[in-house]
């Protein structure tokens, strides 16, 4: 659950370089075209790191296109990067409200609310996400929307939407390592353990699931079983704290 899931964005987008770019003037008449491809810049420089580039691209996009959904997305996104988050929040309400379908906008807006510790608000933008059918990532928001309640906490709501993540896409890793910890909360370890086989199946180890692993196998006092996914954690992961946790005895 430490490892919150940093936010979706499904922008296929294609880069090119401009050279002796200089800031937009306060009068540039509209262009809707120019705009698009300012914005797609802006995204690329972001990606790079190139912060200040990308935010010149992207204020020039919206004076080119004050409308443009996209635009207001991708800044709102540089902008909390910068950790600006007043700015940040104005531009995902402008993205989200001049395009309501627009569901990738939705789902960034739902992580940056959730990094705020606005949990109900940010969980009703995930499932946003779910109201145009052809958003082609339905079941990574259901799985952000899980992780997100259950730091409120709310295992009954969180349960829920890691269930239907996993009626969509079963091979969702952090969705079965959710659940395993839920069934292991409820007193349910042969579940949780069904579901730490799961992702083992899909995903590689991380501290987290062989810490699970540990704890449900102890809970079904197969020692052997301890023994060798306590070793797997020294080996792997010798200075996370779950190794730490495990040679104290605190499982």
């Amino acid at each position: 659950m430490k490892a919150f899931l940093v936010a979706l964005m499904v922008l296929v987008l294609t880069a090119c370089q401009q050279a002796g770019s200089t800031r937009p003037t306060e009068h540039v008449a509209p262009d809707p075209k120019a705009a698009e491809i300012n914005m797609r810049l802006g995204f690329n420089y972001m990606q790079r790191g190139d912060y200040e580039i990308a935010l010149e691209k992207l204020e020039k996009a919206l004076k080119q296109d004050p409308n443009l959904p996209s635009a207001h997305n991708t800044i709102a996104l540089l902008y909390q990067r910068l950790g600006e988050v007043e700015k940040a929040e104005k531009h995902f309400k402008e993205s989200v409200q001049r395009a309501p379908k627009y569901s990738e906008a939705h789902n960034n807006f739902g992580v940056f609310l959730c990094q705020q510790e606005r949990y109900d608000e940010a969980e009703q933008q995930f499932l946003e996400t779910l109201k145009n059918p052809l958003y082609s990532s339905p079941a990574q928001a259901l799985e952000n929307a899980g992780l997100c309640v259950n730091r409120i906490p709310d295992p009954v709501r969180a349960e829920a939407h890691f269930r239907k993540a996993l009626q969509m896409n079963p091979n969702l890793s952090k969705s079965l390592l959710q659940m395993a910890e839920l069934s292991y909360q409820q007193q349910d370890y042969l579940q949780a353990k069904a579901y730490i086989e799961r992702y083992k199946a899909v995903s590689a180890w991380s501290p987290q699931a062989v810490l699970m692993s540990i704890k449900t196998e102890n809970k079904l006092d197969d020692q052997d079983a301890v023994a060798s996914y306590s070793l797997l954690l020294r080996a792997k992961f010798p200075d996370s704290d779950q190794a730490l946790q495990v040679k104290n005895g605190q499982y």
